[in-house]
C-alpha cells in the first residue's frame, strides 16, 4: 500500500487522463468530445482540449461528423510494438501451421492489466465459416478460453485481484455466473491442462486453449483454436493434440 501511494505521487494527472481517453477506443470506434467528457467525468471543454491535443499529435483524427477516432500514429505505434514482440515473431509460423491443419482460426492472447486478455496474433484456417477476431481486441479473461487458460496458472493474489475488478455478465445461458463458478472451472483447467469456451460468449462458437508456461509454472500467454461448435466438438481430440504440439514447439524455441 505504501509503495502504491509513493508511486501515485509521480503520476502526472494530465498524461494519465490523456491515456484514459485513448483506452476508451478499445470499446468505442468513434467518440465526440462531449461523450469523452461524460465517460471520464470531466467537462466538455476539458475533454475538447484533450482531443485537440491528441489530434495535433496524430493520436486521434476528426471525422466529417465531428467525432474522433484513433489516428495513424496509434496504428504505427501498435504495429511497432507488434513487430517487436518476440512471442509473435516466433509463434506466428507455428500458429499458421496449426490453423492450416485444423482449418479453424487460431489466436495468441496475453493478460492485459490483470483483468482483460488481448489478442496479439491470429492465423485463419481454410474453413468457409471462421472466427475472425481483430488484433488488439480485448475481453474479460473469464469470458474466453485463452483467458481461463492464463488465469488458471496465476497466483492467488492475481486471481483475487481479478475477481475484485471483474463484472460477471451473462452474455449467453452458458456464461460464467460468479467468482465461485470461475474458481471451480479454473481447478478443472489445471486438472485437464486446457480451457474451453463452450458458447459462453457467443452461441454457436466454441474455443479450446492451452497455456504457455514460463520456468516458474506461471502462464504468460495462451494459444487457441476457435470455430463453430459442431465442428469443434467433432474434432476436439485432434485440436487438443495440435495445441499441445504447438505449445511444446513454441516453448522449446523461446527457452
Amino acid at each position: 500500500m505504501e509503495n502504491q501511494e509513493a508511486e501515485s505521487r509521480y503520476i502526472i494527472g494530465t498524461v494519465d487522463s490523456a491515456l484514459s481517453i485513448l483506452n476508451l477506443f478499445f470499446e468505442y470506434e468513434e467518440l465526440s468530445a462531449a461523450e469523452v467528457g461524460k465517460l471520464l467525468g470531466v467537462s466538455r471543454s476539458t475533454a475538447f482540449r484533450f482531443m485537440v491535443t491528441l489530434e495535433n499529435r496524430g493520436f486521434v483524427t476528426k471525422t466529417a461528423s465531428g467525432k474522433y477516432r484513433l489516428g495513424l500514429n496509434m496504428f504505427s505505434l501498435g504495429m511497432l510494438a507488434y513487430n517487436r514482440m518476440e512471442l509473435v515473431h516466433i509463434a506466428h509460423p507455428i500458429l499458421q501451421e496449426v490453423a492450416d491443419d485444423a482449418g479453424e482460426t487460431c489466436h495468441i492472447a496475453i493478460l492485459d492489466g490483470g483483468v482483460r486478455v488481448i489478442f496479439i496474433d491470429k492465423a485463419l484456417g481454410s474453413s468457409w465459416l471462421k472466427m475472425d477476431t481483430a488484433l488488439g481486441y480485448s475481453q474479460y479473461a473469464h469470458c474466453t478460453a485463452t483467458g481461463k487458460a492464463i488465469l488458471a496458472y496465476q497466483s492467488d493474489q492475481v486471481l483475487n485481484q481479478y475477481i475484485r475488478n471483474t463484472t460477471f455478465v451473462q452474455s449467453t445461458p452458458y456464461s460464467i455466473k460468479d467468482a465461485r463458478e470461475l474458481l471451480q472451472i479454473l481447478d478443472r483447467v489445471r486438472f485437464d491442462g486446457y480451457a474451453c469456451d463452450n458458447e459462453e460468449t457467443e452461441l454457436g462458437l466454441t474455443c479450446y486453449a492451452k497455456p504457455l508456461l514460463d520456468a516458474s509454472g506461471r502462464t504468460y500467454a495462451a494459444i487457441s483454436i476457435s470455430g463453430p461448435t459442431t465442428r469443434m466438438e467433432k474434432n476436439k481430440t485432434a485440436h487438443l493434440k495440435r495445441l499441445e504440439h504447438a505449445v511444446a514447439r513454441i516453448s522449446r524455441t523461446l527457452s
